[in-house]
């Protein structure tokens, strides 16, 4: 939006991922996002300021179709709808570790 509240140009902030179904920002007013990806991936990835992504937590993490993420504190909370094998749906919770998530 503009300042006019006037419809904006939209930009691109990532291309390289392929399935997003959901995306939560790390904090407040944080550039950060993390994003489920709910396809043969099964992956949640991070999305960093610049753009780029990295894969967080995968299927060998015990995900199976990652459908919303939340983020409260220093955790990272992610439903699984169970869509694929082993159909298990269910809540999960990871602990973000910062240093190691912004790390190149």
């Amino acid at each position: 939006m503009t300042a006019t509240g006037a419809p904006d140009r939209i930009h691109t902030f990532t291309s390289s991922l392929t399935a997003v179904d959901d995306f939560n920002f790390l904090s407040e007013g944080s550039d950060v996002v993390f994003a489920a990806e709910n396809d043969l991936t099964d992956q949640v990835a991070v999305v960093r300021p610049n753009g780029t992504t990295k894969t967080v937590l995968s299927a060998s993490n015990g995900h199976a179709s990652p459908t919303a993420t939340a983020v409260s504190g220093k955790r990272l909370y992610i439903t699984n709808a169970g869509l694929t094998k082993p159909y298990d749906a269910k809540l999960q919770r990871a602990t973000i570790n910062l240093r190691a998530l912004l790390a190149p």
